[in-house]
């Protein structure tokens, strides 16, 4: 293969990801007068999960009438993730948010208000209506998340910080035991990119699309996590991965908003009958990972209808829908659905990650020098996330993580870096696509909603074929080396949830397994770290509190 022309970089930050996770992180360590670089794979703040969001951002206002307080939202938190949640990181998350309608407000977001008031929705799971949703009536409701991704942009773009966009981070570096950069191929110039940094700050997402239904955007594969792994990093809790209850494929592909639960909108099942107090006493009110497993149940019961069930809202006050939900309304409308009316179907689809990268109060990782945040850490949410707390934890958790990242690590010293190689291209007959394809589906059939030890042997040796075939793929373009390297990325994500759901021999939050459907406090109420020990996955498992 060719050299690729080589062009480099010296930042004191880095952030590797260009969504709100990214932008947070960048601007609050900018606000400590550093140089700062943003890479993306896609364009910085058009890419990653922040587009596509619905915006709710559960949070702690300081409100002298306010019903809530640090404790229910504390104990609402813990309770969703069934007691596994890393519990300092929970408390300032909740601490956290209470600062996040000024510090956005300050970036140019706008909420949406009711009468004149900040306007709060109650999700599942939540014990109080503590969910604001930022004002993205003048956007497409598919891309209603430009809303907080496009001020959080300007601001950056005026602070003076470096954006670099369409350049896929293939390799972290390390150097005299710390991160000192990373190595990128800039796809539009055919360019390798090296960065030298003081802190590397990973804030690239989730891994949604490992799986074959997802309501992730097309980027979101694992790099978060193949990246660290690779250098060293400790992961935790990767077998808890989060299904959305409530997506709408067709006539239109869109997520239906769980808020709508805290409106008094139900499930119903193809025989016309409400099905949830059959699966917890909360009924509609049962948090996701719960009404994920009783829709599959239904359905493979055989009363769904085209592997649905329906929400139905038409009940529901028609102010309500008209103000609180208007934007969904209109956009169903367009498809010959009124809420009003009518029942809307909806299936499951793989959503977060509630595993990630294993992290301490100042968000950095076990790799000095290297920090996180966003849906790239894990510890916050548990075994189950509640609806609003992603967004809330990309803004409290990129803030530290860039201030943080700022005070410890500007680069005063330039190591050299460590040697290192890019893939070959190379002829083959294996297709990428067909790979990526073949990886998705057994993720989804053998590691989703429903796990046993058939299904996670199953998926074992299916990813053993995938993997051994990459020696016989076709990557004939930069494209294509590109494509490589995230395939990659999302093997090892595959990897570590099949190493985690087979050890996991209990149900908890999202993770459920047939063949031990109930949870094992005894032996599994704790979590499960993942490390990289000469390019296999070493396990450890440690009770809550240790």
């Amino acid at each position: 293969m060719q050299k690729l022309p080589k062009v480099e970089i010296t930042t004191d930050v880095l952030v590797i990801g260009g969504g709100a996770a990214g932008l947070m992180a960048a601007l609050e360590a900018k606000r400590a007068g550093l140089d700062v670089t943003i890479v993306s794979k896609s364009k910085v703040g058009k890419s990653g999960n922040t587009i596509v969001s619905g915006t709710g951002m559960a949070m702690l206002l300081p409100d002298p009438h306010t019903e809530d307080s640090a404790e229910i939202f504390r104990n609402d938190t813990l309770a969703s993730g069934k007691q596994v949640n890393d519990r300092k990181l929970v408390d300032q998350f909740v601490t956290g948010t209470t600062k996040l309608v000024d510090r956005l407000t300050q970036y140019g977001v706008a909420f949406k208000r009711l009468d004149g008031k900040l306007m709060k929705k109650r999700a599942p799971g939540h014990s109080v209506a503590r969910s604001l949703t930022s004002d993205f009536s003048k956007l497409p409701f598919l891309t209603r998340g430009l809303s907080l991704a496009l001020p959080l942009l300007n601001s950056a773009q005026k602070a003076g910080i470096r954006i670099i966009d369409f350049s896929s981070v293939i390799k972290l570096l390390c150097a005299e035991g710390r991160m000192c950069g990373a190595v990128a191929i800039q796809k539009k110039t055919q360019t390798l990119v090296v960065f030298h940094a003081g802190a590397v700050i990973l804030a690239s997402g989730g891994g949604g699309s490992v799986y074959s239904r997802s309501n992730n955007t097309w980027d979101v594969t694992g790099d978060s996590y193949g990246l660290a792994f690779e250098a060293g990093a400790t992961l935790r809790d990767m077998e808890f991965v989060q299904f959305y209850p409530t997506m709408m494929f067709s006539p239109i592909k869109v997520t239906i908003s769980s808020p709508l639960f805290g409106e008094g909108a139900f499930l119903r099942n193809a025989d016309d009958e409400r099905f949830m107090e059959r699966y917890d006493p909360a009924a509609d009110m049962a948090t996701r990972d719960i009404m994920t497993r009783a829709i599959f149940s239904e359905v493979m019961a055989g009363r769904g209808r085209k592997g649905c069930v329906y929400m139905d809202c038409r009940h529901l006050d028609k102010r309500v829908l008209d103000t609180k939900f208007a934007e969904l309304v209109k956009l169903l409308k367009k498809v010959n659905i009124d809420p009003s009316r009518d029942l809307i179907p909806i299936s499951p689809a793989t959503h977060f990650f509630m595993g990630g990268l294993a992290v301490n109060k100042e968000c950095e990782t076990t790799v000095s020098g290297l920090f996180a945040c966003g849906e790239s850490v894990g510890g916050l949410h548990g075994a189950n996330r509640l609806s609003g707390n992603a967004l809330s934890e990309t803004f409290v958790f990129g803030t530290i993580a860039g201030r943080c990242a700022a005070q410890r690590h500007p680069l005063r010293l330039k190591p050299p870096l460590p040697a290192f190689e890019v893939f070959p291209l190379q002829q083959g007959d294996i297709s990428l696509v067909e790979l990526k394809k073949s990886l998705k589906k057994t993720a989804w059939k053998c590691l989703s909603i429903v796990r046993n030890q058939q299904f996670g042997e199953k998926a074992c040796d299916e990813l053993r074929q995938i993997s051994d075939s990459l020696k016989h793929t076709r990557v004939n373009s930069i494209h294509e080396l590109v494509s490589l390297y995230e395939l990659n990325h999302m093997i090892t994500t595959a990897e570590m949830i099949i190493r985690g759901a087979l050890s996991r021999k209990e149900s908890r939050g999202a993770h459920f397994r047939s063949d031990y459907p109930e949870p094992n406090d005894s032996k599994f109420k704790g979590n499960f770290f993942y490390r990289n020990r000469k390019g296999e996955i070493e396990l450890e498992f440690r009770p809550v509190g240790d």
